[in-house]
């Protein structure tokens, strides 16, 4: 429908300037383009719901705006006819003025005796005759020749040849030489209307020349009006041969709206019958356009009853097709749902959830019948674009991966052997800022691929565990040193703040197990007290207390380097923040 609004805009904007042959190029060119989306809605199975409002609306809309087409269509015709008229009536009034000319021309040659004044007149005259426009093509080779006549008279019979020099008749034989030979170029050219054009222009220049040598006149005017007849008589035979051609074709359309009544008067019953009907109407319609133009005063009369028939009988497959569309449109509507459903996860990067949501989408879409021609296509297309654009995205996420956890697999192994032939410095503290640049620089690696993580990971502890173990740290010293390792590798993951977050709530999970356990242990020191043996059961509990209160001291300290970790996070954004503010 946006089409045709473009459409009408565009008819709206030629009828209403007045009519000239360079709209009617595009004047056609837009009718073609109509017809073309008319016969192809006609064609189209049309969905409507008689329930659905804004659909009906849409179609009342879409056949309104067929009206107001078809009238601006004939409005631009009638501009075309009032302009033909026009042109008509100012070659009918150029015919009585030149008519006034002649007449004017034939009393001046016979009546006036001063060279001079006639000279002048004469002058006046001709320009008066060229600067009339066209005259009916009926009278103007009379007007024309009548005209010629009265210039050779003036030429011949007025004694004018006392005043002109001999380099003027050699001038003007040169001239008139030069137009014979134009003349007969003109008869190589296949184009009438420029044929038509050029013959007139040339003939007014042959009038314009003034007179040559008398002795070669005759001869030089028999030529030259010998060529201008054979281009008259070629512009002659093309409109006969035109005219046969266009009853020709007014027999052709003829025979063609009987050969539709044909195919469209039958009792079509099923899909097949209107198919094949339909495809006999196409057939026949495409057979109408190969044939060219038929005589104008048949031309509308023929193409309504043509297209009458064409419209009745695609009316009537409309009607048939009514409630086949019906649940057309309840399938589109259910599958314009699984669009809108795949649309709003198709940009997902949780790869496998949503590959299998996609994948139950797609049966749910195989269950559903067919949305009609129309419809289906362009669903199926919308539809598989976006399972085509999740599973390439994650193809294209994985083998990106693949190929960098293979190099980060590479780097790792290297590193390992690295640790591995590390030999720790008697300086404690300088070993323990080596083996953390280790592990830094083992976790800004990256992953590896997913088989091998587990080997990978292992090898890389043994390694680092057996160079912590050669520095003979204390417990507490030891257990502080692998933390800080393990906090390096949490640093490094892929999404870093939703894996510490994670490792957060395991610490301050195990602390309030472990306050639960101290506080159920104290609440039970009552009761051992009262029991035999209890005091060699109270120095266990004891021990215990004091043992988890040790284990959440150091639970504690290990949130508190979280805190450590997320605030030099935060300084490494502000300082980005700040230098992006500097560039700009």
């Amino acid at each position: 429908m946006e089409k045709k609004i473009v459409i009408k805009e565009r008819l709206e904007a030629l009828t209403s300037q007045p009519y000239n042959k360079e709209l009617e190029k595009e004047f056609n060119s837009i009718i073609e383009e109509f017809n073309a989306i008319f016969n192809e809605e006609k064609n189209e199975e049309v969905i409507i719901d008689e329930d659905d409002k804004e659909a009906l609306a849409l179609y009342e809309k879409n056949k309104e705006l067929n009206a107001d087409i078809l009238k601006l269509i004939q409005q631009f015709k009638d501009n075309k006819q009032a302009y033909l008229d026009a042109i008509k009536a100012e070659e009918e009034k150029n015919a009585e003025l030149k008519k006034e000319i002649i007449n004017d021309f034939k009393q001046l040659v016979e009546e006036e005796e001063n060279l001079g004044v006639l000279f002048g007149k004469i002058k006046e005259i001709r320009e008066k005759w060229n600067n009339i426009g066209a005259v009916p093509e009926k009278v103007y080779r009379k007007l024309q020749a009548e005209y010629s006549k009265l210039n050779e008279d003036f030429n011949y019979n007025v004694n004018i040849y006392k005043v002109l020099q001999d380099n003027d008749l050699k001038k003007n034989y040169s001239l008139k030489n030069q137009i014979i030979h134009k003349v007969k170029e003109l008869k190589e050219k296949d184009n009438v209307k420029e044929l038509e054009k050029q013959i007139r222009t040339l003939q007014n220049k042959w009038e314009e020349i003034g007179p040559t040598y008398k002795e070669h006149w005759e001869k030089l005017k028999e030529e030259y009006w010998s060529n201008v007849q054979s281009v008259y008589d070629k512009i002659k035979a093309y409109y006969e041969k035109q005219k046969e051609e266009q009853q020709a074709n007014l027999e052709k359309k003829k025979a063609l709206v009987e050969k539709m009544k044909t195919a469209t008067s039958g009792n079509f019953e099923n899909h097949q019958d209107w198919d094949k009907a339909t495809k006999e109407v196409i057939a026949i319609q495409a057979e109408w356009k190969q044939i060219g133009f038929v005589p104008k005063e048949y031309s509308e009369d023929l193409w309504k009853e043509f297209r009458g028939i064409s419209n009745e009988f695609f009316d009537k497959k409309s009607e048939f097709y009514k409630e086949r569309n019906e649940l057309y449109s309840k399938n589109a509507q259910l599958k314009q749902e699984l669009v809108k459903k795949l649309d709003a996860i198709k940009d997902s990067k949780e790869w496998k959830k949503t590959a299998e949501t996609i994948k139950k989408l797609q049966n749910d879409w195989k269950k559903i019948g067919h949305a009609g021609k129309v419809n289906e296509q362009k669903l199926w297309k919308e539809f598989r674009s976006k399972c085509d654009a999740f599973f390439d995205a994650r193809k294209q996420y994985f083998e990106q991966q693949d190929e960098a956890n293979v190099e980060n697999l590479e780097k790792k192994e290297a590193l390992i052997k690295e640790i591995e032939a590390y030999q720790p410095s008697e300086d404690t503290k300088e070993a323990l800022t080596q083996l953390k640049e280790f592990s830094k620089r083992f976790a800004e690696i990256g992953n590896v691929p997913f088989k091998e993580k587990d080997r990978i990971y292992k090898a890389y502890k043994t390694a680092l565990d057996s160079k912590y173990e050669a520095l003979q740290l204390n417990k507490a010293e030891k257990e502080k040193a692998l933390f800080e390792a393990k906090l390096e590798t949490l640093k490094a993951s892929v999404n870093p703040s939703k894996t510490i977050q994670a490792e957060k709530e395991k610490l301050r999970k195990r602390i309030n197990e472990l306050v639960k356990e101290i506080g159920n242990l104290e609440n039970n020191l009552g009761f051992f007290s009262n029991s035999k043996g209890a005091e060699s059961l109270l120095k266990g509990v004891h021990a215990k207390i004091d043992a988890g209160k040790k284990n959440i001291e150091n639970l504690k300290r290990q949130l508190k380097m979280f805190s450590k970790i997320e605030q030099e996070k935060a300084e490494e954004t502000a300082g980005k923040k700040s230098e992006k503010t500097e560039s700009k």
